[in-house]
C-alpha cells in the first residue's frame, strides 16, 4: 500500500498495534503518526477500531503487540492519571463531565497535575500553592471565555444544553496546555452552527499543539485536517492528504453503503 504522507517526524506514533480482545482482532498491526502542528484524522466505519487506538494510546487497553512512542521515545507503562503529566490530553465521545462541579470546577481538574501539593503544603496552607490555584482557575475561565461560555462558568453540567458541555470538556482538555490533544467525536451531537465554530477553533489550536481527531462528520475532517489515517477492520488500509483519501479507491470500497460519509 502506497501512502501519500507529509515529510515530518511524528510527535505521537503508534508502530505495529495489535490489540486482540476475547478472540476477536480489533486492531492488527496499526502503524499511525502525528506529524508535530498538526490536525491529524482517524477515520473509518464504524467498529474499525478507531476509539480502541484512543485508548490504547492513553492506557486504558493495553496492547498484545507493538508500541507507543511519544517525541520518539517508547512509553512503556502508560497511565491514564498520568496522561496529562507527558502532554497528552483527551476528550471522551460524550462529555465525561462530574455532575456535582460547576463547569469552572470540571475545567480546573483538567489542570490537577499542576497542583500537586506537599503534606506539609497542605497543612501550612501554603500562599505559593493558594497562587497555583488562582493561577489555574483564570487560566480556565480564560478557555471558558475562549470558547464563548465564560457565562457558564458557576453553572452545573446538567444546566447546560449538550453543545455546551460539548465545550466545557474541551476547556478541560486544554488546560493542561497539551502537547497532543485527542478528539473523541467532538460534533457529535452538536448543530451545523457550531460545527463551524469547532472547525474555527481547531484551526485556531494549530501549530501550537498536535491534534488527533476521531470524527465520524466527514465534512468537518475534510476542511480541518492536514492528513488522515484511514482504517478498516482493524487495519490501516490508507493514508494521506485529505484530498487523496477522499479519491482513494480502496477508502470507497470501505465506505460503501455509508452513503456520504467521505464526501466534504
Amino acid at each position: 500500500m502506497k501512502y501519500h504522507l507529509p515529510l515530518t517526524d511524528p510527535v505521537l506514533q503508534t508502530v505495529e498495534v495489535s490489540v486482540n480482545l476475547g478472540g476477536l482482532q480489533i486492531l492488527d498491526s496499526v502503524s499511525i503518526g502525528v506529524p508535530e502542528g498538526t490536525i491529524t484524522g482517524l477515520i473509518g466505519p464504524n467498529g474499525a477500531g478507531k476509539t480502541t487506538v484512543f485508548n490504547v494510546i492513553c492506557g486504558f487497553v493495553h496492547a498484545d503487540s507493538g508500541v507507543v512512542r511519544l517525541d520518539g521515545r517508547k512509553l512503556r507503562k502508560i497511565h491514564t492519571h498520568r496522561l496529562t503529566e507527558l502532554g497528552i490530553a483527551r476528550t471522551l465521545q460524550g462529555v465525561g463531565l462530574f455532575p456535582t462541579l460547576t463547569a469552572l470546577d470540571n475545567v480546573v481538574l483538567g489542570a490537577s497535575h499542576q497542583d500537586h501539593a506537599s503534606v506539609v503544603e497542605s497543612a501550612i496552607a501554603a500562599p505559593w500553592r493558594r497562587r497555583r490555584q488562582i493561577q489555574i482557575q483564570d487560566k480556565a475561565r480564560a478557555l471558558l471565555d475562549e470558547l464563548a461560555i465564560g457565562d457558564v462558568a458557576d453553572r452545573l453540567p446538567g444546566e447546560l444544553p449538550y453543545p455546551i458541555q460539548k465545550r466545557v470538556a474541551l476547556a478541560r482538555a486544554l488546560v493542561c496546555d497539551p502537547k497532543v490533544l485527542l478528539l473523541d467525536e467532538p460534533a457529535g451531537g452538536i448543530s451545523d452552527a457550531d460545527m463551524e465554530d469547532l472547525a474555527k477553533l481547531l484551526r485556531s489550536w494549530v501549530p501550537r499543539m498536535s491534534i488527533l481527531l476521531v470524527e465520524h462528520h466527514m465534512e468537518l475532517v475534510m476542511k480541518v485536517t492536514d492528513l488522515i489515517w484511514v482504517l478498516d477492520a482493524g487495519k490501516v488500509i490508507s493514508a494521506g492528504t485529505p484530498e487523496y483519501v477522499r479519491n482513494d479507491p480502496a477508502v470507497l470500497a470501505a465506505y460503501l453503503g455509508d452513503e456520504g460519509a467521505i464526501h466534504a
